[in-house]
């Protein structure tokens, strides 16, 4: 070949290079143009996201309140502490620094730092003020991680109800657990933006979702009565050297309960401390037989049925009676008994005579009715049906001593609800612990409202039963009950335990119980006392009695009725009759002294105090009511010193509460006023100037 061709092939190879490289390097600035310039804002964002580290929210738990708006589980800030494993520079500096805060191993952290991980948490819930300890600690690899913390401010107190939350604020039990969906609200999440150090920060451009808060929730426990409730029950626990407690305390007209208590209860800010049987809400889990105190449940069904009256008369016969191959004893040794003082005197004996002629169907419907072997319908967790067998499977003493609280099983919450239909007008209400869920806006999302379930008795027969219990009171087995003009009424158990094992009874124990209402004409409360194995004494009327009056002495002072005003106790006159005046004295205090000296006497009307008396031959009739409320004048007391104006004060007819220090500026009620006995007079003082 020529050399001209070859030269021409040569500069042609050459000319093809220069071009694919300048088409080349054209194509390559249009991207570059295209990347830096028209795609400019995207390729920022993804190298923000390559180095940034998205992070959840966590959202604020909603707050569980009592009725009163009263703050029962909340909220605290607390930090998780931790390390991002890629950054820290100095592990055994971090691991110093925590052994000196927290009282641990320094090695104990350093393992957690040799995890196969790059985030660890070394502590969780750290409080904000232990956290300050921390700011001299510089690493770019500690990290603090601002959160919430489940606070609980009354410990202990409701403890089984609320129950609590685990570290990471997730519901373990009780209405935390029920709950959790409502409370727990929505986490939200956003990003950490490293600077070139590698620090990571908050960055207003990154793209973020706010976390949700979770509901609240309004329960209809009053924290004021639950705290009584609790305490005199625990005390009780304690003094009479009982396995447990448990007690109830309800509206019985709506079901609304202001109390649940089961003792001993757990610190809710330290349940990792507690044990299964503490964290069990016994009131509605616990299944047992609960003696003398559901025959009135029985009796409900005898009267209803128009069957026995209430001044129908049984043979007691002395307090021991055989009842096909099983013996029925009684306390004490009972001749002659109407229906109503069987009932005021438990009989048992009685009580298997006086149901002998209702049919076991009819007496099975009843019991069902006022709601045994069902759910309450309360809705907790946790809730059993208890036990009771259907009339095809009754042995032929099975009526007799299911009228006296064997042979069937019960819970608390059950024993409380069916007694608030006895003495409600015949009601069966549902009970219910939660009142609303509120929105964080505060919207309304749910709201329980009181329902009632049937009508099992009429309201004339729930009056007789409520003379019953109330004559039960005030003469027979439930003397120790006694809280001074306030009329009341109730009913004692003491049930020997049945060993499900053995199938006998066990020998020495006992489960004692009274369960009760208050005031007598309108009943605000139901309340029900329940002590398993109290030593050495046993008996309902010995334990559980003081136990409802202690409480209701308590919850009356705290939230006085018309029926709780004081009365001064009048002095005995004699008469020539040798039977004492007696107008004016606590019922109880006239039939202690009639009773020792061997009087005989009726009773007329409903009250706590004697009206007025009379004498026919040799019995003495007593005719009882609530005297009239005492009144005072209140004293003018503006421009006195907190010294002068408590000399002006009558204690006996006053109460006094001062805000402020100094000169009396303001009182309530005012000068002059015509006010009740033992109602509050506040004072407002204030620095003379």
């Amino acid at each position: 070949m020529a050399s001209g061709s070859r030269q021409n092939i040569h500069f042609n190879r050459i000319y093809i290079v220069v071009v694919g490289l300048l088409i080349f390097w054209l194509i390559l600035e249009a991207r570059l143009f295209f990347i830096q310039v028209n795609q400019h804002e995207f390729y920022v964002e993804q190298s923000q996201l390559q180095s940034a580290k998205k992070i959840i929210l966590p959202a604020r738990r909603g707050t569980i309140f009592d009725r009163h708006g009263e703050q029962l589980a909340t909220n605290l800030i607390h930090y998780d502490l931790a390390v991002d494993l890629r950054r820290v520079k100095n592990k055994n500096r971090i691991a110093n620094k925590l052994s000196s805060v927290f009282n641990k191993s320094p090695e104990y952290y350093l393992r957690k730092m040799k995890r196969k991980r790059d985030f660890v948490y070394l502590e969780r819930k750290v409080q904000e003020g232990i956290v300050r300890k921390f700011q001299s600690l510089e690493d770019p690899g500690f990290v603090k991680i601002k959160g919430f913390r489940r606070f609980y401010p009354y410990n202990k107190y409701g403890s089984q109800l609320l129950g609590f939350t685990d570290v990471d604020d997730q519901g373990i039990s009780g209405l935390e657990l029920q709950y959790e969906k409502k409370l727990r609200g929505e986490a939200g999440w956003t990003f950490l933006l490293a600077d070139a150090r590698r620090r990571f920060g908050y960055h207003v451009d990154l793209p973020q979702v706010l976390p949700k808060p979770g509901q609240n929730i309004f329960l209809t426990l009053d924290k004021n009565f639950q705290t009584i409730v609790d305490d005199e029950l625990e005390r009780s626990v304690k003094k009479h050297n009982a396995n447990y407690g448990m007690a109830i305390l309800m509206e019985p007209n709506t079901g609304e309960i202001f109390a649940m208590s089961s003792t001993p209860g757990f610190n809710l800010n330290k349940p990792s401390r507690s044990t299964t049987d503490q964290r069990r809400n016994r009131t509605i889990t616990d299944i047992f037989e609960p003696g003398s105190t559901f025959k009135v449940f029985p009796a409900a069904a005898l009267l209803q049925e128009n069957l026995k009256k209430p001044k129908d008369i049984v043979f007691c016969e002395n307090g021991s009676y055989k009842f096909y191959d099983h013996v029925v004893h009684d306390t004490k040794g009972y001749g002659w008994l109407s229906f109503k003082r069987v009932v005021e005197n438990s009989s048992n004996i009685g009580m298997v005579k006086l149901t002998a002629d209702i049919s076991n169907r009819t007496f099975y419907r009843y019991l069902k009715n006022f709601g045994f072997d069902s759910q309450t319908g309360v809705n907790l967790l946790g809730e059993t049906t208890g036990m009771l067998s259907k009339p095809d499977q009754f042995s032929g003493i099975s009526k007799g001593v299911i009228s006296f609280g064997q042979e069937i099983g019960v819970t608390a919450l059950q024993m409380a609800t069916a007694f608030s239909a006895l003495i409600n007008g015949g009601t069966l209400m549902r009970p219910y612990v939660v009142q609303k869920t509120v929105d964080s806006d505060g919207s309304v999302v749910d709201e329980t409202k009181p329902l009632v379930i049937r009508q099992v008795i009429t309201a004339d027969v729930s009056e007789i039963l409520k003379g019953f219990l109330l004559d039960a009171v005030r003469r027979g087995t439930g003397k120790k009950v006694n809280i001074e003009d306030v009329l009341m009424g109730g009913k004692t158990g003491t049930a020997q335990k049945f060993d499900r094992k053995t199938k006998r009874y066990k020998r020495n124990a006992y489960l004692s119980s009274f369960i009760g209402f208050a005031p007598y004409d309108s009943p605000k409360y139901v309340l029900g006392i329940f002590i398993d194995e109290p030593k050495p004494r046993y008996y309902g009327g010995d334990v559980a009695a003081p136990i409802f009056s202690a409480i209701m002495q308590r919850l009356i002072k705290f939230a006085p009725t018309e029926e709780s005003e004081h009365v001064p106790e009048l002095k005995i006159v004699e008469k020539k009759t040798h039977v004492p005046d007696m107008t004016g004295l606590l019922f109880t205090a006239a039939e202690e002294f009639l009773q020792i000296n061997d009087l005989s006497f009726q009773i007329e009307g409903i009250g706590t105090h004697v009206l007025s008396q009379s004498q026919n031959s040799d019995e003495v009739a007593l005719i009882l009511g609530v005297p009239k409320v005492k009144t005072t004048v209140v004293p003018n007391l503006k421009g006195k010193t907190i010294r002068e104006a408590l000399k002006l004060v009558n204690f006996s007819k006053l109460r006094v509460k001062i805000t402020g220090n100094g000169i009396v500026v303001k009182q309530s009620p005012s000068p002059g006023k015509t006010i009740k006995n033992n109602q509050i007079l506040t004072l407002t003082c204030a620095e003379s100037s």
